[in-house]
C-alpha cells in the first residue's frame, strides 16, 4: 500500500526526479540561449529573452492540454482500462495539433507584430523577429514530445522523458557553441544561430520519443490507428476535464505574459534583469514541480483504485514535502545571487534589479511550491479542475495584473514593489487552494462519468 511512507517516498522520487531532471534540462535548452546571446549584448538579450515569451505561451498551454489528458489518463491507468485512455489521446493530439498550428501561423506571418507587444525597443524587436522566425518550427516538435512523454507519466514511464531531454540539452549547447559566435569554421549567426541550435535540439527530443514509443514502450502501446477515430461517448467527459485545464494554463501563460509586457515597458535593464532572474529560480524549483507533477499522477492513480482513504495521508505527506523543497530552493537563490555577474555576463543597473528580484522570489518560493502542489497536484489529480481555474482567473487576471499595471504606470512605484505585486497570487493562491481541499468535496472518480 502507497500509503506506507518508505514505499510512497520512493514511489514519489521514481516519478519526481526524473521528471524534475526532465523539466531543468528542458528549461536549460532556452536557457542556454539566453545565456550565450548574452555575451552579444543587452539588446539581443532582451530580444531573445522577449521572443522566448511565445515559447513561454507554448510550454505552459501545452503541457496544459496533456494535463488535462492525464486526470483522465491516471485514473483510466489505475483501473486499468487501456482502451480508454487511447480514445482520450484521439482527442488530445488532435487539440494540441490545432493550437499549435494556428499559433505557428501568427508568429511565422506576424513576427515583428508580435514582438512590438512585448517591447518598445527597436533593436530588440529587429533581433527577437529574427530568433522568432526559425525558432518557431520548433513549436510542432515540441508539441508531439510533449504530449506523447505527458501521457506515458501518467502510467508512470517517466524515464524517457529524462533521456530525450539529455540528448535535446547536448544538440543545443553544441549548436549554440558553433553557431552563435563561430566555431571550427561554423558562420557566427548570432540570435540566428541560437534559434537553430534550438530548433535542432527540439528535433532531437522528437526523434528519441518517437523510437521509445514505437519499438521501446510496452504498457499503453501508442499507435496512429488506435486514435484514428474520435469516440463519442468520451467526448463530453474529455472536454468537460480538459477545457478548464487548457483555459487554465493557457489563462496564466497570458497572465504571466502580460506580466512581462509591464516589466518590458520599463526598460531594457529590467526585462534583462527579470530574464536572468526567472532563469536563476526556475533552475532551483525543479524538483518542487516533480513532486507536483507525482502528486497529481499518484492522486490520480489512487481514485482510478477507489482507495479513497489513502487520500488524506498522501496529501498530508505532499504538502510537508512541497514546503521543505520551497525552503531549500530559496536557500539554493541566495546561495546563487553572488555568481550571477559571472555566469550572466550583467552588471551595474541591470544586476541590481536583479538582486532585487531574486530577493523577493526567495520570500515567495515555498509559498508558490505549496500552492503549485494543492493546485497542478492534489485537486488536479482529483479531478478538481474547475476550481483551479476560478482561482487563477480571479486572483492572477482579477488582481494580480491590474495591480502591476496601476503600480508600474499610474503610481510610478519602484520596480520592486511592481514585480511584488505581480507575484502576491502565489501566496494568496495556498490560503484558497487549501480552503477547498479541507472542504473534502474536491475527488471526482472520471472512470465513472
Amino acid at each position: 500500500m502507497e500509503t506506507d511512507k518508505k514505499q510512497l517516498s520512493r514511489t514519489v522520487l521514481g516519478i519526481a526526479v526524473p521528471l524534475a531532471l526532465q523539466g531543468m534540462l528542458g528549461y536549460l535548452v532556452n536557457l542556454v540561449d539566453t545565456v550565450m546571446v548574452g555575451k552579444l549584448g543587452t539588446a539581443a538579450l532582451a530580444g531573445v529573452s522577449q521572443a522566448n515569451q511565445i515559447f513561454f505561451i507554448v510550454a505552459l498551454t501545452i503541457p496544459g492540454i496533456a494535463a488535462g489528458a492525464s486526470v483522465l489518463v491516471s485514473q483510466a491507468w489505475g483501473k486499468g482500462d487501456v482502451e480508454r485512455i487511447h480514445k482520450v489521446l484521439a482527442y488530445t493530439y488532435r487539440v494540441a495539433m490545432v493550437f499549435i498550428l494556428l499559433l505557428m501561423a501568427v508568429v511565422i506571418f506576424f513576427p515583428k507584430g508580435v514582438m512590438k507587444i512585448y517591447t518598445p525597443d527597436a533593436e530588440a524587436i529587429d533581433l527577437g523577429s529574427k530568433y522568432l522566425k526559425i525558432v518557431v518550427w520548433s513549436y510542432l516538435f515540441y508539441t508531439i514530445s510533449n504530449i506523447t512523454t505527458g501521457v506515458l507519466r501518467s502510467v508512470r514511464s517517466v524515464n524517457i522523458c529524462l533521456y530525450s531531454a539529455i540528448v535535446s540539452l547536448i544538440i543545443n549547447v553544441s549548436g549554440n557553441y558553433l553557431l552563435i559566435e563561430g566555431h571550427f569554421g561554423c558562420p557566427a549567426l548570432g540570435v540566428e544561430g541560437a534559434a537553430i541550435a534550438t530548433l535542432l535540439a527540439r528535433m532531437g527530443e522528437f526523434l528519441i520519443i518517437l523510437y521509445y514509443t514505437y519499438w521501446k514502450e510496452d504498457k499503453i502501446k501508442i499507435r496512429i490507428h488506435k486514435m484514428r477515430h474520435l469516440d463519442k461517448s468520451i467526448c463530453k467527459i474529455f472536454f468537460m476535464t480538459s477545457i478548464p485545464v487548457i483555459c487554465n494554463e493557457m489563462f496564466w501563460a497570458l497572465g504571466v505574459s502580460a506580466q512581462a509586457v509591464v516589466l518590458g515597458r520599463l526598460g531594457n535593464d529590467i526585462v534583462s534583469a527579470n530574464s536572468v532572474g526567472g532563469s536563476v529560480t526556475q533552475l532551483t524549483t525543479v524538483i518542487c514541480q516533480g513532486i507536483a507533477a507525482a502528486a497529481c499522477v499518484i492522486i490520480g492513480n489512487t481514485i482510478g483504485e477507489e482507495r479513497y482513504e489513502a487520500i488524506k495521508p498522501l496529501k498530508r505527506y505532499f504538502q510537508i514535502l512541497s514546503v521543505v523543497m520551497g525552503l531549500i530552493s530559496s536557500g539554493l537563490v541566495f546561495l546563487l545571487i553572488p555568481f550571477v555577474p559571472q555566469i550572466y555576463h550583467i552588471q551595474g543597473v541591470t544586476m541590481e534589479y536583479c538582486r532585487q528580484l531574486l530577493i523577493i522570489n526567495m520570500v515567495i518560493l515555498p509559498f508558490q511550491q505549496l500552492q503549485s502542489t494543492n493546485m497542478m497536484g492534489l485537486l488536479r489529480g482529483g479531478g478538481d479542475v474547475k476550481f483551479q481555474m476560478a482561482n487563477d482567473l480571479i486572483f492572477l487576471w482579477g488582481f494580480t495584473v491590474p495591480l502591476g499595471f496601476l503600480t508600474a504606470f499610474l503610481f510610478h512605484a519602484p520596480v520592486a514593489v511592481v514585480y511584488s505585486c505581480l507575484k502576491c497570487d502565489q501566496v494568496i493562491k495556498v490560503f484558497t487552494s487549501e480552503w477547498r481541499i479541507r472542504k473534502g468535496n474536491w475527488v471526482h472518480n472520471m472512470n465513472h462519468l
